[in-house]
């Protein structure tokens, strides 16, 4: 890979973005312009220095979401600084998934910078929830600079920290949740699948320099914030809060997953990349309400299967798709990864299906709220325009990608029978 001719390519559009801010149009065609460019960037590359198959989809499917999430956006001064975020957060991602050692860390620290300094700039200072938000990133940031610095085993749990800053673990999710909870425009859904996605990488990096003891913490920890994060989904009457928590719980059931089996089998890669993008297009599809009637919680309104049909179907799809109903990917790669050999059911696996049954609980509470509750006749309803049906549209076209064919999309031709996880030239099989 040419880490920085990745890096390079978001942030010059960002830049020509910025020079064109007088007209929203031309600047959403140059950030859209900007991840197809990125996206073809990726492919290139990697077919140039022969890089895996699973490489190649784990990378295309960050400028991928990124123009998803933009595709959606109307046109708004206010969403015009997160045009440009978004664009410098693809740069700084796509860097650290292609760099290697001190260039990774930096450009660790500077993504986690820059979401601090996003929650800063838009969440009220005084809110709890945006202080420890802002604390949790600042860990992560101060972790990764002692990682530069500390001898080994030090380093590793430093690393390890970081990830679960960005691949959200309790107790230090609450930067994970503020970001889908506070950021303007697209950023919240963009977020939702970047930042797990860098997690996962420096998390797969990670595994061989994990002790026994490092991974039994890890799964506690993880059993005890999925279960954590199901009750708090439960009990929030707002759904980006309670997106954020649902979220939360399925990567936690992740992190039980790899330190009960010591594994990240290419089902694990499928697994993720599908949470992200349910919590994605859920974002977007609950982006779409507040642009017509505001920041409401979503016992205010109901009904929307008549007035707004193709809202109602795209939200009751996304929404089963993120609770793990086939054929979507969450189902798909969480039932894969059960099937592997290193995979053992034992006590702690039942409260893992309870907190998936819990998922169940939530998630039809919001398509019944939403599309089948009592209807508002007080409020003027407009269903999707063009490009919000599509960016949903192409959501569920990619979960279903990642749910029926993940051995063709993620696999490499070299990995046989084994479960085989390719990253920037760099493969761990187990």
């Amino acid at each position: 890979m040419t880490p920085w001719l990745l890096l390079a390519i978001p942030v010059l559009g960002a830049s020509l973005g910025l020079l064109m801010r007088a007209s929203l149009q031309r600047m959403k065609a140059v950030a859209l312009g900007t991840t197809g460019a990125s996206l073809l960037a990726v492919m290139g590359t990697s077919l140039v220095q022969s890089e895996s198959t699973a490489a190649i989809s784990f990378l295309c499917l960050l400028p991928a979401t990124a123009f998803l999430t933009l595709l959606g956006q109307p046109l708004h001064r206010e969403h015009s600084s997160a045009w440009v975020m978004t664009l410098i957060l693809l740069g700084v991602a796509l860097g650290i998934l292609t760099s290697h050692a001190a260039a990774r860390d930096l450009l660790l620290v500077l993504l986690l910078s820059i979401v601090c300094g996003l929650l800063y700039r838009h969440q009220p200072g005084s809110m709890p929830a945006t202080w420890r938000g802002m604390s949790s990133f600042g860990l992560g940031i101060f972790s990764t600079l002692m990682a530069l610095v500390l001898p080994a085993p030090a380093s590793t749990l430093a690393s390890l920290v970081t990830c679960a800053t960005l691949l959200p673990l309790l107790p230090v999710h609450s930067g994970f949740v503020a970001a889908l909870s506070g950021l303007p425009g697209n950023l919240p859904a963009f977020l939702a699948f970047v930042l797990p996605t860098v997690g996962f990488h420096t998390l797969l990096l990670l595994l061989p320099s994990l002790s026994t003891t490092m991974l039994h913490t890890v799964g506690i920890l993880a059993l005890a914030g999925a279960v954590y994060g199901s009750l708090r989904a439960l009990i929030q009457s707002h759904p980006l809060p309670r997106l954020g928590y649902a979220a939360l719980a399925f990567f936690c059931m992740l992190w039980w997953y790899i330190a009960d089996t010591d594994t990240a089998p290419v089902q694990a890669l499928v697994y993720l990349s599908a949470v992200g993008l349910t919590t994605s297009g859920l974002l977007l599809a609950w982006y779409a309400i507040r642009a017509r009637y505001g920041d409401i919680d979503f016992q205010a309104l109901g009904g929307l299967a008549y007035p707004m049909p193709r809202f109602s179907t795209l939200l009751a799809l996304l929404a089963l798709a993120a609770l793990g109903m086939p054929p979507f990917g969450v189902f798909s790669g969480f039932l894969g990864m059960l099937l592997t050999p290193a995979f053992a059911p034992s006590g702690p696996f039942a409260i893992i299906i309870l907190v998936w049954l819990t998922a169940s609980w939530y998630y039809t509470d919001l398509i019944q709220q939403v599309v089948f509750g009592r209807p508002r006749l007080d409020l003027r309803h407009e269903d999707l325009r063009q490009t919000e049906f599509i960016s949903l549209l192409l959501v569920l076209l990619l979960l279903l990608i990642l749910g029926t064919a993940p051995s063709r999309v993620f696999e490499s031709p070299a990995a046989g029978p084994a479960a085989t996880v390719a990253m920037q030239g760099e493969t761990w099989t187990r």
